[in-house]
């Protein structure tokens, strides 16, 4: 895909996921998430950084928007030419501003699809106890 840009809100796992997907499909990733999460993704990236030191993929394959504003959302929005597609992952209100708001192609994703699959054998109760 070339380079993916990725707008998601306070879920550092998006982080890894993000990061990891892109990465293995050849990609390079631009992240940007939260400014609540500022923290615990300047830490994760840092480590993805430190593990890539030691593979074939280069270190700077993984960029991340390293500041709360959202006026860096828009501008990373505006990017034609440096980002090959943008994707969000949130809420309606993120996806709709990203889907309105981007000049380079977006994949607009649904909110709330959470696909669980459970084993024939396990115990569907146990989350709960």
């Amino acid at each position: 895909m070339g380079v993916v840009g990725m707008v998601y809100e306070a879920r550092p796992n998006v982080t890894v996921d993000t990061s990891a997907l892109c990465l293995k499909a050849g990609s390079a990733v631009v992240l940007r998430g939260s400014s609540s999460a500022l923290n615990s993704n300047r830490a994760l990236v840092k480590a993805i950084k430190k593990g890539l030191e030691n593979s074939t993929i280069p270190v700077d394959a993984v960029q991340f928007i390293d500041t709360g504003d959202r006026d860096a959302v828009e501008e990373m929005l505006r990017l034609n030419g440096l980002l090959d597609l943008v994707i969000p992952r949130g809420g309606a209100n993120l996806i709709r501003t990203v889907v309105q708001k981007a000049t380079v192609p977006v994949i607009e994703t649904g909110v709330g699809n959470c696909h669980v699959y459970i084993d024939k054998d396990a115990d569907p109760a146990m989350p709960g106890k």
